[in-house]
């Protein structure tokens, strides 16, 4: 009887310990495969230590960053602001250079596109005017079709009055030689009367009224 109680214990003893053992092996399974888990959805920071986004042999490249560009907020872009009307002692060329008949002055600008002239027989009551191959409406509402036989063009009128044109000849365009050219950056003044060339355009005065005409501009004021 007693041998048979030493089997029965000594078996109750192996089959605790063969629990506990896989016990124990089973929570040891379950954090390994916790770790396992941990580290595939949480990489450590040294993957991506390659500061040139993984060209290097070890760690994974950083995928680079999408940058989004802020939306741009579209500015109305007016006229060029226009300069204060220049002096007498702002001319910095010699009128008589550009004369091609008694008291008749003309110029181009630098690009060819517009064409001035001061006193112009053609424009009988005009103290100076600018006609252009190319140019956009006036702000006064006047259309032309840039075709050479409808362009636009700009005069201030002997009476003070600032109108603007469309023309089918050339009223200050000269001839029939071509006129000089009125470099930017100069000024040319015809009895109180001046006109300023610069990259914005041509831009004519009498007193405090005028007007800009170019490619892009076709201003009176």
């Amino acid at each position: 009887m007693r041998h048979v109680r030493t089997i029965v214990a000594t078996s109750a003893v192996i089959a605790a310990t063969t629990f506990a053992v896989t016990a124990c092996g089973s929570e040891e399974q379950a954090s390994a495969e916790a770790a396992t888990v941990t580290s595939a959805a949480a990489p450590s920071a040294n993957a991506y230590s390659d500061s040139d986004g993984g060209s290097g042999s070890g760690g994974f490249g950083q995928a680079p960053d999408v940058i989004t560009p802020a939306p741009q907020i579209p500015t109305a872009e007016g006229p060029p602001a226009v300069a204060p009307a220049p002096n007498r002692d702002e001319a910095n060329v010699d009128a008589r250079d550009f004369e091609q008949a008694s008291s008749q002055y003309f110029f181009q600008s630098p690009s060819g596109n517009v064409f001035c002239g001061f006193n112009s027989s053609n424009a009988p009551g005009t103290i100076v005017g600018c006609q252009v191959r190319y140019s956009v409406p006036g702000n006064t509402g006047r259309e032309c079709l840039n075709t050479e036989n409808n362009t636009y063009g700009v005069k201030i009128n002997q009476d003070g009055t600032v109108e603007q044109i469309c023309t089918n000849q050339g009223i200050f365009v000269g001839g029939p030689e071509r006129p000089r050219v009125l470099e930017y950056g100069q000024v040319i003044g015809v009895t109180g009367t001046f006109c300023r060339s610069d990259e914005a355009g041509i831009t004519c005065y009498d007193g405090d009224r005028g007007f800009m005409i170019s490619r892009d501009v076709n201003i009176a004021f």
